[in-house]
């Protein structure tokens, strides 16, 4: 388990404790599937002068407020899903999957990390209903032979993003991804409010 720079003795293993058992249950989230990025968060808020009373805080962290957010969440998940196609879909080339943005491969570059599983299952079963090769051929579409045909963009980008490990990987140099942190004087009067949105971001 990782312990915090700068936090008294055991106030590290208290806040990883709080974080791991009191936010991540609420999220649906395992403590191994944390990301490292929000336990650097808060060593980014330790180290640079937030207190004591910022560690009370984050050990307090409400459970309503995560439990609403929750609820909210999981009500948009059931709204209908909103792709976005990718006017590139079919000029990109199989070969170099490794480097095409898999969210927008998916219809889900509006999304991104904001994606549930859910959501990515089903942008997969969409694209496959529209995509497919066989679908494509009866309709008297040319294909390309094997993997030579842009459906297997489509294949990898579910195989990236339905992995967690994987995903992790590919949000973790997601040029679009805002790692910014607020400051000291944003974060006084109204510490959740202000760092709730970098906690999901980095979780």
């Amino acid at each position: 388990m990782l312990l915090l720079p700068s936090a008294a003795d055991g106030q590290g293993t208290a806040i990883t404790h709080a974080l791991t058992s009191e936010v991540l249950p609420q999220t649906g989230r395992g403590a191994s599937s944390f990301c490292p990025r929000s336990f650097f968060l808060v060593s980014r808020l330790l180290t640079h002068g937030l207190g004591g009373g910022v560690r009370d805080r984050i050990l307090q962290y409400p459970k309503k407020e995560l439990e609403d957010k929750k609820e909210l969440s999981e009500e948009s998940e059931d709204e209908e899903l909103q792709l976005e196609e990718f006017p590139m879909l079919k000029t990109l080339d199989p070969k170099d999957w490794k480097n095409q943005d898999h969210y927008a491969v998916l219809g889900l570059g509006h999304v991104r990390y904001k994606a549930t599983q859910r959501q990515i299952k089903a942008a997969h079963k969409a694209m496959v209903l529209k995509h497919h090769p066989d679908k494509r051929k009866a309709a008297g579409e040319p294909i390309k032979e094997g993997d030579n045909d842009y459906f297997t963009c489509i294949t990898k980008a579910y195989e990236m993003l339905s992995d967690p490990v994987k995903r992790r990987a590919f949000n973790s140099v997601d040029p679009t991804f805002d790692n910014s942190v607020p400051s000291k004087s944003e974060a006084k009067d109204n510490f959740f409010e202000v760092f709730s949105p970098v906690f999901e971001r980095n979780s």
